[in-house]
């Protein structure tokens, strides 16, 4: 089935090619039977498609858009479907889409209510992150990637279509599927996300709107059960595959449901001013005020289903049962109303100036239990739900024209609800210097939180996991400082934050004896926390970049240091570094020819929780160390004209060694990827 999607979009080109070929024939046929060679029928025969295309995110609050870079640009393309992203930054189980966590603690974002979202961040968009788009002509983008055989790897197919009927309304959709066999024992994923948007953008009134509809279904084993497998494999007693090598878990599986709908709109009040020369004298309309609204619905599920548990695998199990088959439903909504005094509208209004109210409604499902009329014995009882309303309010003191100084501050407080009391202010500010016939940037952003944590952080109850918790509000503050140099390829962004009343998950499972001999293992269960004292982290980091002639030296550089690694174990350093030349091939074939390495330092990195879904620090009992250990890979990256494609060898330097990007999860083997990707405008 994967091989046959992939011939089903290899065929794509060669059909839009064979239209176009049809096209011309035809053209040229009527052109030979009418025997015109006329200037205005030569110019009625050409088609002359046009390409422009704009793109933009809007804020999940106001609405307001944010320009951003159509993904058209073959540098790195080799590494954008890697798991631990372009510039290797990520933590994960080692399959395509599965968990992830960023090793830089700065990139970390903020994390979602339904925390099981967290950790899979390569393909959920939250709604700030969507993207919207306007075009002169239909625009599709198609996209593959694969690795690995029939029985391992992965394919990820991809394609984004979108049209606007006229200049004002554009409509598009998406469809992103992950199929990942994976290269180790019970490690699959098949992901698939079905989104939608609509636009519109007038001068009196505009609207976008955007749905999303995802599917998970993952497969969990645990980690591999001896790591001996990959680093010693000549003490072992046999030689395993890769798939063939023992892991905790099989027949365990993951499941998430999502359905999300986003609405923002606005009615602008405004005036009309005559603007132009005696050449081309026009009508501007200028708005003033505007009324927004938002609204935002989300129906979100989780199960966690297992049916071959080893007896030592969890420490405690709270429901009775062979199997586990935990199940949880977070439903919420809100709805935002707010006045607009927009920015720009006469030379005093420097700044615009936004103020809102806001009502959420959330509710949350899952396992609990209950006491009978009838006496003291307990039950289970599945759909008992419990709910939160919270009323908001907020505003916004944002500026983004002018040339030197832009900047945005944004606040928002809880009034009611059992996050009463909650607020947050985040502020970006940036200066823009001419420097040498270049500009120079400085950007400042920071933030004061002071939030309830989540309530599955809270509350849970699951077979293996159940707590109830009364936790203090986490307040976290943040400066940080980017130094942007474009002319000599620098930037600089050193930050700090303090963190008092961390949250985070502790791997707390017990001992228990393996043989006679004294040897021991440990159950595995993940228990809440929180950290009383202040920890501060400090990170650095440094993307340089050097040209010398066609040969290219891009260099990501980042160093971080913690208070308390304990609690937040961080690698003090974390590299990435690509060598590459670029050339031309008949003046119309970008060439890339490189290698590029990535690599961090020991330290003790998260654990994973299968139960949740969830990144937790190790078993201070148990521990074991990864890093110090660079993965290498060589690639041929193209561009010809509306495509690109690559050709990967990732990894070639695997040996024996501690090649983990989480305790239990190795790396991927050595193996070749492959990817290409077509933009079609007519």
């Amino acid at each position: 089935m994967k091989r046959l999607l992939a011939l089903i979009i290899s065929l794509l080109p060669l059909i839009a090619s064979a239209q176009r070929i049809v096209g011309e024939l035809e053209t040229n046929s009527d052109k030979n039977m009418v025997a015109s060679d006329s200037t205005d029928d030569k110019k009625k025969q050409k088609k002359i498609v046009p390409v422009d295309i704009h793109a933009w995110t809007i804020d999940d609050v106001y609405g307001n858009r944010t320009p951003v870079d159509v993904d058209t640009l073959h540098h790195q393309y080799q590494n954008k479907n890697l798991n631990e992203g372009v510039d290797g930054h990520f933590n994960h189980l080692g399959n395509l889409g599965s968990p992830r966590q960023s090793r830089i603690f700065m990139e970390r974002n903020e994390k979602e209510d339904f925390i099981f979202l967290n950790p899979f961040s390569q393909f959920y968009i939250p709604a700030d992150q969507f993207i919207h788009y306007n075009t002169k002509s239909p625009f599709l983008n198609a996209n593959y990637n694969c690795c690995g055989t029939k029985t391992t790897g992965d394919d990820h197919i991809k394609v984004i279509y979108t049209n606007n009927a006229g200049k004002r309304v554009n409509i598009g959709g998406l469809f992103d599927y992950i199929y990942g066999q994976g290269y180790y024992n019970s490690q699959s994923t098949s992901f698939m996300n079905a989104s939608a948007w609509a636009s519109y953008i007038a001068d009196r009134y505009d609207f976008h709107f955007q749905y999303t509809h995802n599917y998970m279904k993952m497969a969990e084993n645990g980690g591999i059960s001896e790591i001996g497998y990959i680093t010693h494999p000549e003490e072992m007693d046999r030689n395993y595959a890769s798939s063939d090598i023992p892991t905790w878990l099989n027949d365990t599986w993951m499941k998430q449901e999502h359905d999300i709908v986003h609405f923002n709109h606005h009615y602008n009040i405004g005036f009309t001013r005559t603007e132009g020369d005696s050449t081309d004298i026009h009508d501007v309309f200028v708005p003033v005020t505007s009324i927004f609204h938002t609204f935002e619905l989300k129906y979100l599920r989780r199960g966690y289903l297992a049916f071959d548990t080893p007896d030592n695998y969890h420490t405690n199990t709270y429901l009775p049962g062979d199997s586990a088959n935990d199940r949880t439903k977070n439903f919420s909504m809100k709805n935002i109303v707010g006045l607009s005094l927009r920015e720009g509208f006469n030379k005093y209004a420097a700044a615009g100036l936004n103020a809102y109210v806001g009502f959420e409604h959330k509710s949350y499902e899952m396992q609990d239990t209950f006491t009978t009329s009838y006496g003291t014995a307990t039950r289970i009882d599945r759909h008992k739900k419990y709910k939160d309303n919270n009323i908001l309010i907020g505003g916004q003191l944002i500026r983004t024209q002018g040339t030197f100084v832009h900047y945005d501050v944004n606040a928002e407080y809880t009034l009611t609800g059992d996050e009463s009391g909650d607020f947050k202010v985040i502020g970006r500010g940036e200066l823009n210097l001419p420097f040498k016939k270049d500009t120079m940037q400085l950007v400042v952003n920071a933030y004061i939180k002071n939030l309830t944590p989540s309530y599955y952080i809270r509350h849970y109850h699951t077979k293996h996991a159940w707590w109830d918790n009364d936790l203090d509000k986490e307040t976290r503050t943040r400066i940080e400082g980017i130094f942007t140099l474009p002319r000599t390829r620098t930037k600089l962004t050193v930050g700090i934050e303090n963190m008092k009343n961390y949250t985070y998950f502790e791997n707390t499972g017990t001992s228990y004896s393996l043989d006679e001999e004294g040897a021991l293992g440990f159950t595995n269960n993940i228990t809440p926390r929180q950290c009383s004292d202040n920890i501060q982290v400090v990170s650095a980091n440094l993307r340089q970049d050097f040209t010398f002639g066609i040969f290219h030296l891009d260099n990501d550089i980042t160093f971080q240091t913690c208070t308390n690694k304990d609690v937040l174990p961080l690698p003090t350093l974390s590299l990435y570094h690509n060598l590459y030349i670029t050339f031309k091939i008949a003046k119309v074939l970008n060439c890339e020819f490189g290698g590029d390495v990535k690599y961090f330092t020991e330290y003790y990195a998260p654990d994973y929780s299968p139960v949740m879904s969830q990144f937790m620090i190790q078993n201070k009992a148990n521990r074991t160390k990864i890093g110090n250990y660079p993965i290498a890979s060589i690639y041929a990256n193209f561009d010809l004209k509306r495509t690109r494609f690559y050709v990967q060898y990732y990894h070639l330097n695997q040996g024996a060694g501690h090649y983990f990007w989480a305790p239990g999860y190795a790396m991927n083997p050595k193996g070749l990827h492959l990817g290409i990707s077509w933009n079609f405008y007519d």
